[in-house]
């Protein structure tokens, strides 16, 4: 597939000239990079920029050949770093090494037929594998066996099943390696010698386990261990439906399984989603929790063996000093509530058959971390606390979270949701489609997320840029913490939304029906000023040129492509100097924290009257309860039932500029307006969010009511004209 790359090979020229800075919302064009200078992949997944901004690694098909690639930035070169049946990669900071999966076998310890994770050395230039016979002049092996035995070179040996070439050791694109290249985190799909005994006695170690291998010290250490001792019988990483995961290649573009857990840059923290989660970190004294309950999980393994694993967020927060305090052994039953004192901030216990954080359904539920590992993003589908019971929870959808895992605070002031539902309407995409996949800058001041969602509600982050009109493929956002902005990156190089060739739908239904179509596996460089991503789109680079033709029914050829997004950064401007008169003595300083009252008012509206401790953005939410009928037909009768949702009633922006007390008036939007005229109203729960560049987000709820005074005049007067 010969094609020109003059302009790929422009873009990606600048893109090497940018300065360093991060500080800037606006990202430049798009450069494709699944290609080299005569030919474009036949398609690619799974890009992993390297955080020198150099390399960017991918797997996918070049000329037929299936494998994973290194792509040099700088000079357009793509090499190959393992053929076969290897995928997800992962790439060292400089570029250097690239860690896989395979169920090749690449070296001499390799004797088993399941898959296993290795780590190839880019400065070795040879692709052979390293299984003949030993020689003295045998030349550097280019790739290391991470998914071997502690203090040796064989690999793990594994429990035969009915399928022995899918199941072994796995790693996770993008979040397996860290920066220098020789820590690597794996996670075995198999009863495993991991910790157990090795032959002639059988594997006893359970699978769903993790371990990092270190190359340089051959040392393998079990990550996810049991509070007694021991690795997690039943598992301890989550996976859906309780299917342990078959490595298979992947047939058409889509987002990879979740596999595993992520390491930080500096390799001292490991992040996953558990299950069997009482049997790794401490609960409340009377709490049990079935085995396929669900929380986000954290150990700094760094610290050596007696390091603890800790819960990221969830339902019970047993560490806050309030609920040591309050000698609580168990949340009550029924409706959780943030006066608990051992409450945590999701309400995972609200549904029996769908407990924990994560219940299942469309995303990548591997939490990212930071390169330090004390910031974490994740994906969560169980309701916030503050939305009350009546909120739910559906696995069409779910939202993105960071948490600051440092120390001194309760796992509810950690938290900080990123992206919220805008409607009731779980079948609406522009407010309900769920968050896909996500990606973190070194740093933790960038996340990257992908969705078909156009809809986002929360006044910080600041939606900053144009939606699309109306949903389509899935496309690319990035949320700057720094700026408290979110900003639309994805989009074709004639403007407009991402897309692709798709036979016609009627209006309002989805022209693209997979989840993951559209932008996916977003990876950050060091600086954060580079993203790279993948994308079915074939209009977001210029000359795209493996777009499947309209209603294709080829799942290989599927248009999937690497590509590469810089960050936009601008001079800062000398300013003028002059001099000024001293200074006034600095004002009282300004607690900083948020209050508000709300009155109802004669019209059917609520006025807030809400005090901010400095300049910044404001935003009120109003939601609130609403009973409908719904009518269907059963069997020719018609037959109508009640349903109760919350919805969003009233929403209103304000940009204070000061300390100052600002009014905010809500009204409800025209769908719900008719509620206020009835004799009681239409209650509601305000929330109420004040964001200012260099703090955290502040956060108030009121309970209002939305009541129309002069119409319950009209009915009163029509009534007492009715009786003379």
């Amino acid at each position: 597939m010969l094609r020109s790359t003059l302009l790929g090979l422009l873009s990606l020229a600048a893109v090497a000239g940018l300065p360093a800075s991060a500080g800037a919302d606006v990202f430049g064009g798009i450069s494709l990079v699944s290609e080299s200078h005569v030919q474009q992949a036949d398609y690619a997944h799974d890009p992993a920029i390297s955080g020198n901004g150099r390399y960017v690694a991918f797997d996918g098909s070049f000329g037929g050949v299936t494998g994973v690639w290194r792509r040099d930035l700088q000079t357009g070169a793509v090499e190959e770093v393992a053929a076969g049946d290897a995928e997800l990669p992962s790439i060292s900071g400089d570029g250097r090494f690239i860690s896989f999966t395979t169920t090749a076998p690449l070296t001499r310890g390799d004797d088993n037929e399941g898959p296993d994770v290795y780590v190839r050395d880019m400065g070795i230039h040879s692709t052979q594998p390293c299984t003949g016979p030993l020689s003295e002049e045998e030349p550097p092996c280019p790739f290391a066996l991470a998914s071997a035995v502690d203090g040796g070179e064989e690999a793990l040996g594994y429990e035969q099943s009915s399928e022995p070439r899918s199941y072994g050791s796995i790693a996770g694109g993008r979040y397996a390696l860290s920066a220098d290249g020789r820590r690597v985190l794996f996670m075995t799909t198999a009863v495993s010698d991991l910790i157990g005994p090795r032959p002639p006695a059988a594997p006893s170690t359970p699978s769903l386990q993790l371990a990092v291998r270190d190359l340089d010290t051959r040392s393998t250490t079990l990550v996810t261990g049991a509070r007694e001792g021991g690795a997690v019988a039943g598992g301890a990483v989550y996976q859906p439906g309780g299917v342990v995961p078959p490595f298979r290649v992947v047939e058409g573009y889509g987002a990879s399984a979740a596999l595993g857990g992520s390491i930080s840059a500096d390799g001292t923290t490991v992040a996953w989603l558990g299950q069997n989660i009482g049997r790794q970190v401490p609960l409340l004294p009377g709490e049990t929790l079935p085995g396929n309950y669900t929380e986000p999980l954290w150990r700094r393994v760094s610290d050596g063996p007696g390091s603890g694993t800790l819960r990221i967020t969830g339902g019970s927060d047993p560490s806050a000093p309030a609920c040591i305090a309050s000698g609580e052994g168990a949340l009550p039953a029924g409706e959780p509530s943030l006066s608990d004192p051992c409450q945590g901030p999701f309400g995972t216990l609200i549904e029996k058959t769908a407990q924990g954080t994560w219940s299942g359904g469309t995303g990548d539920v591997v939490p990212r971390l930071s390169g330090d590992g004390y910031t974490v993003a994740f994906l969560a589908n169980a309701p916030l606390v503050v939305f009350g019971a009546n909120f739910g929870r559906s696995e069409n959808h779910s939202d993105l979270y960071v948490v600051d895992m440092h120390a001194g605070s309760t796992r509810t002031q950690a938290l900080r949701p990123l992206t919220e539902l805008a409607s009731g309407q779980s079948a609406d995409l522009a407010t309900n489609a769920p968050i896909v996949d996500l990606g973190i800058s070194p740093d933790g001041k960038q996340i990257a997320f992908t969705t078909k969602r156009t809809v986002f509600p929360l006044g910080a982050p600041a939606y900053v840029s144009t939606p699309a009109a109306v949903p389509g493929l899935s496309e690319l956002f990035d949320v700057d913490l720094a700026d408290q902005t979110l900003t639309r990156v994805s989009q074709g190089y004639e403007g407009g939304a991402g897309e692709h060739p798709h036979l016609p739908k009627p209006t309002g239904e989805d022209p693209y029906l997979l989840p993951g179509d559209g932008a996916l596996s977003p990876s950050f460089s060091g600086d954060g000023n580079l993203l790279a991503f993948s994308s079915t789109a074939a209009n977001l680079a210029y000359g795209d040129g493996n777009t499947p033709p309209l209603g294709h029914e080829n799942k290989i050829v599927d248009g999937g492509d690497a590509f590469v997004v810089p960050r936009v950064t601008f001079a800062s401007a000398a300013p003028a100097q002059e001099l000024s008169p001293a200074p006034s003595p600095p004002p009282l300083s300004i607690p900083w924290r948020l209050s508000a009252t709300a009155l109802s008012r004669r019209d059917g509206s609520v006025l807030l009257e809400v005090a901010v401790p400095a300049s910044g953005l404001l935003r009120a939410t109003a939601r609130g309860v609403v009973v409908s009928t719904v009518t269907s037909r059963v069997r020719g009768r018609r037959r109508s039932r009640r349903v109760a949702a919350v919805h969003a009633l009233a929403s209103r922006s304000a940009k204070p500029a000061a300390p100052v007390v600002t009014p905010i008036v809500l009204r409800l939007t025209p769908r719900y307006r008719k509620l206020a005229l009835g004799r009681t109203g239409l209650s509601a729960t305000v929330t109420i969010v004040f964001a200012a560049s260099g703090h955290a987000s502040l956060r108030t709820t009121l309970e209002v009511r939305f009541k129309s005074i002069h119409a319950a005049r009209r009915r009163a007067r029509s009534s007492r004209g009715a009786r003379r």
